[in-house]
């Protein structure tokens, strides 16, 4: 998951204000970027929805996410990514397969790299927050695989509430958050990928 918006200034007199919203919405991924890295894991549970060209909506699914340190676990309708920080499991649940990778070849696209990204590489501009205290921010990396993302944070909460990701090849992906848990306890073996337990699984060892 990268993200950015690039602000085009027309005039100088609005040149403070602009400045004052991307202030803004960098502050606001910062305090819940720094949040997340305070707590010793994060549990999300969320909805996505794929949409080919980028208006038309994909059926709903449901997907499972658990994050600590380097570590981290995503589960998909029909994939399964696992990573301990060093290695990298992509289990194609349909095909039976299970590819092995190391993990310094895929950092760019970890959850944690993607997260600490957000306040690092990404121009972030605030469109406003509403009633609720929910914010809209618009984040946008011109070099990067995501090239632009919707995001709305709970400011009262500083929690993700959805993002919509815009990809280079035209698709997005859009997730909605619908609940956050902090401080599992997790098994040891949790962030890894236990082949015993799937004896029908071709494993492929790309290392």
């Amino acid at each position: 998951m990268k993200i950015k918006n690039i602000i085009a200034c027309i005039a100088l007199v609005f040149a403070a204000q602009v400045v004052s919203a991307q202030s803004n919405a960098e502050k606001i991924i910062r305090v819940m970027v720094d949040q997340m890295r305070s707590h010793k894991n994060v549990e999300m549970v969320f909805n996505y929805h794929i949409s080919p060209d980028g208006k038309t909506l994909g059926e709903s699914e449901k997907g499972h996410a658990w994050l600590q340190g380097e570590a981290y676990k995503i589960e998909m309708t029909d994939q399964q990514t696992i990573s301990d920080g060093k290695t990298i499991w992509s289990y194609l649940i349909d095909d039976e397969e299970v590819m092995v990778s190391n993990a310094s070849e895929g950092t760019d696209n970890t959850p944690l790299k993607l997260l600490t990204s957000l306040d690092e590489s990404y121009v972030a501009t605030l469109s406003g927050i509403d009633a609720k205290g929910i914010a809209t921010i618009e984040l946008a990396n011109p070099k990067g695989q995501y090239k632009r993302v919707t995001m709305k944070v709970d400011t009262k909460k500083t929690e993700l509430k959805s993002a919509d990701i815009y990809l280079e090849d035209g698709n997005k992906f859009i997730i909605k958050v619908e609940e956050m848990k902090y401080d599992q306890k997790l098994d040891d073996k949790f962030f890894t990928f236990d082949e015993a337990k799937h004896p029908e699984v071709d494993v492929i060892d790309m290392r």
